[in-house]
């Protein structure tokens, strides 16, 4: 869980919504984001609902905010993994980036709030998708089988592992590696 900073009074009106931010996704993060509530936000940094008001006229606003943090984070990492490794080819960089780069406590609390938000709301299910159009997906042509197969598995490992249901040992992501390399 993330330390929450404690709301302080008008001084810090940005920290005071970070502090907002950071509750939300860590109660989100915990259980799920149905059980994120203007109180538990309230209890969790020890400010009334209406501070949170003052903010975020409702959730869906806050969920805006997340969203739209979450992505942003998600595609400073990708952008800097492209960076690091501008010999991998799109897909295989892809899968190897779901594999191995991004497993610390904010990548994964970020990515169970984004999982959450597309699949409970068809505006944020769009929103992600052009996200993916852009930053993961190559911009123009065909896509060849190998490509293909290899963004539908780092796919499915992604979401297995933001919806909590699998995890990978080192020894399954080797394999996983040397099976794409015979595609």
């Amino acid at each position: 869980m993330r330390e929450s900073n404690q709301y302080t009074r008008k001084k810090e009106p940005e920290l005071n919504r970070q502090s907002i931010i950071d509750a939300a996704t860590d109660i989100g993060s915990e259980t799920d984001w149905s059980q994120v509530t203007f109180q538990a936000i309230a209890d969790r940094i020890g400010l009334s609902k209406g501070g949170i008001i003052h903010h975020f006229r409702n959730k869906e606003e806050l969920l805006d905010e997340l969203m739209s943090e979450s992505l942003a984070e998600l595609t400073n990492w990708i952008e800097r993994y492209k960076k690091e490794h501008p010999d991998k080819e799109g897909a295989t960089a892809y899968l190897d980036f779901v594999l191995n780069e991004r497993k610390d406590e904010s990548y994964q609390i970020t990515m169970r709030i984004v999982l959450q938000a597309i699949l409970v709301n068809p505006k944020y299910r769009t929103e992600w998708n052009k996200w993916y159009n852009k930053h993961i997906i190559p911009p123009e042509g065909e896509m060849s089988a190998k490509s293909l197969a290899i963004y539908l598995i780092a796919d499915g490992i992604w979401y297995g592992e933001n919806m909590n249901s699998h995890t990978y040992s080192e020894k399954d992501k080797k394999r996983i590696m040397n099976y794409v390399k015979t595609l």
